[in-house]
């Protein structure tokens, strides 16, 4: 039997093919399923997870996709020699960590692997089971159209693998470590703390860094008239050159036809933002005038650089955890 960790759009996919070509299988999670299915079990503790993965006796593989715990190292060991597979989106060892496409458009990257490795007890370290290279089509721009991208890609990897599994052509035992001397980690991001934009960057830098944040997040974190904003819809154009004063001043608001933007002057050009949003997500393009300046506090850049950490209820900073 295949026992899959997630309920991801992923997860979802595979479960209908799994289906309609009769191999055995179960998704566990701990929020309701995208549609009701007779091979989903709803589970909400870590305890309990394991109590149900183990109950299964017939030969089984499980595989992580999006498993909304974080696996303790009792855990892991309690599957030991056979272990719990995952899906990763990166060449591993390098740019082993999380919230991975955001990491790709800030690193100016288009190569993507489809990635199924053991879980170990350091992050994205175990070996390597099966692995797809791909590129990243010219029209990913945006998180969500890498995100489209990735999660194709997986889903035709982890496919693959499942039916291969059910055949049994694949040799659990036949994996590649991780070469550790080429390994890089990057740690996850969150726009609510990591997205405050330093304007003393250059402009090229600036809009990487924003549309790093864009759909499906909330956009790049800056202050007007010490109002939070967030930018989305961002590029960068050389055009002409202004004084470090005027770096994050609005010297330009246009209303076109179907769109607007204003144009804030940055370190070698400009950045045109056609999207400004506030915290309930109320658009301020028609408030904001033209001498405004966005801006950011040394506090709030301070803050954006402590690492995020995923934990049991959700998302915090590292200094903020007890």
């Amino acid at each position: 039997m295949i026992q899959i960790i997630g309920h991801n759009e992923i997860v979802f996919n595979l479960s209908k093919t799994l289906k309609e070509c009769n191999i055995s299988f179960r998704i566990l999670s701990n929020k309701d399923f995208v549609e009701p299915i007779e091979e989903y079990l709803k589970v909400q503790t870590l305890e309990e997870l394991k109590f149900e993965l183990k109950k299964v006796i017939s030969p089984t593989i499980i595989i992580s996709a999006g498993a909304p715990w974080i696996f303790n190292d009792e855990f892991l060991d309690a599957f030991e020699p056979s272990g719990i597979f995952n899906i990763h989106g990166t060449p591993l060892p390098q740019d082993r960590g999380g919230t991975i496409v955001s990491w790709l458009i800030l690193n100016k990257k288009r190569i993507g692997t489809s990635i199924i490795h053991k879980i170990v007890k350091e992050p994205d370290a175990g070996s390597i089971l099966v692995y797809n290279e791909f590129i990243y089509p010219p029209h990913c721009y945006f998180p969500i159209d890498y995100l489209n991208e990735y999660n194709k890609q997986q889903e035709i990897l982890v496919t693959e693998f499942c039916m291969g599994w059910s055949k049994g052509n694949i040799d659990l035992s036949k994996t590649a470590e991780q070469p550790p001397y080429l390994s890089s980690y990057w740690p996850r991001l969150n726009a609510a703390f990591n997205s405050w934009i330093n304007w003393s960057w250059s402009g090229e830098d600036i809009e990487l860094f924003i549309r790093a944040f864009d759909e499906p997040y909330q956009g790049g974190q800056a202050l007007w008239r010490g109002k939070i904003v967030w930018l989305k819809k961002a590029f960068f154009q050389k055009d002409t050159n202004f004084h470090p004063f005027q770096w994050g001043m609005i010297y330009r608001k246009r209303q076109l036809r179907n769109t607007s933007y204003i144009a804030i002057a940055v370190d070698g050009g400009t950045l045109f933002v056609e999207s400004c949003l506030d915290n309930e997500s109320n658009c301020m393009m028609q408030k904001i005038k033209e001498g405004d300046r966005i801006s950011c506090t040394e506090d709030k850049l301070a803050s954006s650089m402590k690492r995020t950490i995923k934990n049991n209820t959700g998302f915090a900073q590292q200094g903020n955890i007890e």
